[in-house]
């Protein structure tokens, strides 16, 4: 009888040992899973950009392109030189850039908050004019439209 009482007591520990184990591979494997979908949404919240930031980087692109329509207009020139047109064409794809990256965060206000670039092209006449003269740029809509 001592021998069944301690087989039994042995036997009882195992299973416990081994109901352990199982609990444990099962919870470590849920946590696992846990973990990884975390990991994914931290990932996309870091690959998105906060949208004001976008609005302000946007804004301060066009900062320099402000004060050059304003020395342009006090010189008033017939052509714009290489650097004004590196300008404008590094502004035109950061702003192009900025705006999809708005779209793509499903953050587009349209207009007057988000415009495109030619709609900000619109908005300095004398360096559009100038612009579109010098045979670099790209072709421009035929109709503005607003948010896309």
């Amino acid at each position: 009888m001592d021998i069944f009482v301690t087989v039994m007591m042995v036997a009882m520990v195992l299973l416990v040992v081994v109901v352990g184990a199982a609990v444990f591979v099962q919870q470590s494997s849920t946590l696992r899973d846990i973990q990884n979908r975390l990991d994914l949404a931290q990932e996309q919240a870091r690959q998105r950009k906060d949208p004001e930031v976008l609005r302000k980087q946007r804004l301060a692109l066009l900062d320099p392109l402000m004060l050059l329509e304003s020395q342009i207009y006090t010189r008033k020139p017939q052509v714009l030189t290489e650097e004004e047109i590196e300008l404008i064409a590094s502004t035109r794809s950061r702003m192009i850039t900025l705006c999809d990256e708005l779209k793509a965060a499903e953050e587009w206000l349209g207009a007057p908050y988000d415009l495109e670039w030619f709609e900000y092209l619109e908005r300095i006449p004398v360096l559009k004019t100038l612009y579109l003269n010098s045979g670099f740029a790209e072709d421009q809509p035929a109709q503005i439209t607003s948010g896309s």
